[in-house]
């Protein structure tokens, strides 16, 4: 991987995909990630944003909206499916410590710790997804399940995965695979979702005939609900 120092943007990292047909930018933390064809020279990319920049500063802002969006500390509640996620002054140095109280999880954080530097916040998303992706094997084969019998749709399994960007999948074995980042997904979302993956089930495809039909087992809100989908920020 490759940087360019640019003044108004700072240290850009550049990254070669031979799968890459265009320059995709994205921002994480605060830092601009550039991806871009084989054979690109620095100085190429480096003349893209410049005749980009009032693009850039604009993908800049939102990533550092999402950034604030996503601060946390203790005294902070993360609304969960089926149980919320507190975090609690702890006792113990450079350790989080998690116990379950009744639904709400309940995270001890290690005292005067910065939970938005980098490792902690690495440290504190690993813990939690851990715990949260058990519960969600529970919790989200059962909300398929009440939702399938609502619409009248019957998946052959339901498998519950790990991915962030791809939240359902539906094989052409009936077998639907939700993610368990669906956990901190407000229920409406979490439904959108297992209706799109049941209208899969009659539709392999995205065609007018699939969202007629997921449109249908949404209520009519399907438009309105994938909006609020692609607007969500995920907590951890």
């Amino acid at each position: 991987m490759e940087t360019l120092d640019d003044e108004e943007f700072g240290l850009i990292h550049i990254r070669s995909d031979s799968r890459a047909s265009r320059l995709i930018f994205r921002v994480k933390e605060g830092v601009m990630y550039i991806t871009c064809p084989q054979g690109y020279v620095v100085e190429q990319v480096q003349a893209i944003v410049d005749e980009n920049r009032a693009r850039l500063r604009q993908l800049m802002a939102r990533g550092e909206a999402v950034r604030q969006q996503r601060r946390l500390s203790v005294g902070d509640c993360i609304p969960c499916y089926g149980g919320n996620i507190v975090l609690l002054d702890g006792v113990v140095r450079n350790r989080f410590l998690f116990r379950y109280e009744g639904d709400t999880l309940q995270v001890f954080c290690p005292p005067g710790v910065d939970l938005n530097e980098s490792r902690v916040r690495q440290a504190l998303s690993h813990g939690v997804c851990r715990l949260v992706f058990r519960r969600a094997q529970e919790v989200l084969p059962r909300r398929l399940a009440e939702v399938a019998h609502r619409v009248g749709a019957s998946p052959s399994a339901v498998t519950i995965g790990r991915g962030r960007r791809k939240l359902g999948h539906c094989t052409r074995s009936k077998s639907i695979q939700l993610s368990f980042y669906l956990m901190f997904l407000p229920e409406p979302l979490i439904d959108y979702v297992i209706c799109h993956e049941l209208a899969h089930l009659q539709q392999m495809n995205h065609g007018p005939r699939f969202h007629d039909l997921c449109n249908r087992y949404c209520g009519g809100e399907e438009l309105s609900l994938r909006k609020q989908l692609r607007m969500f920020t995920f907590p951890i």
